[in-house]
């Protein structure tokens, strides 16, 4: 694999039955709703909540553990959000960021994620593969969610 393929960012585009405004709320005022703590959180089966908190996306464990997942860069609701991306990272490697984008299509709304700066890791090309393969389940249970 080249150093372009292993960086490139991952893209996943999805059709969710709602409309633009709904989709972007049910993304970030209902995560926890229908986020995959389980299989796709830091703390497991012990996860309580994830939630947006004060312009921070926080999963809190059941002891009171936080773990601080990124940071709200743009937040434009109904149409877009971006922001740093790092839940279980070491706290000395580098975000990676995540571009979510909502757009009218048919009765639906087209959602668009892009994840990147995988270069900034020292292990990114084994980060976006999990990644690639991840983003895949979490956005099937996004979609089901209406």
């Amino acid at each position: 694999m080249s150093t372009t393929e292993t960086t490139e960012a991952v893209r996943k585009t999805i059709v969710v039955d709602a409309s633009p405004e709904t989709a972007f709320r049910v993304f970030t005022d209902q995560i926890e709703t229908w986020w995959p703590l389980a299989t796709h959180g830091v703390f497991g089966d012990d996860a309580e909540r994830l939630a947006f908190i004060d312009g921070v996306l926080v999963e809190t464990a059941k002891d009171g553990r936080k773990e601080v997942w990124g940071r709200v860069l743009d937040w434009e609701p109904s149409r877009r959000l971006r922001m740093t991306w790092r839940p279980g990272f070491d706290a000395d490697m580098a975000d990676t960021e995540l571009e979510l984008r909502f757009a009218p299509e048919g009765e639906g709304t087209r959602v668009e994620l892009e994840h990147g700066g995988w270069e900034r890791l020292e292990n990114g090309a084994t980060s976006r593969s999990n990644y690639d393969g991840g983003w895949v389940g979490v956005l099937e249970k996004f979609r089901t969610a209406f």
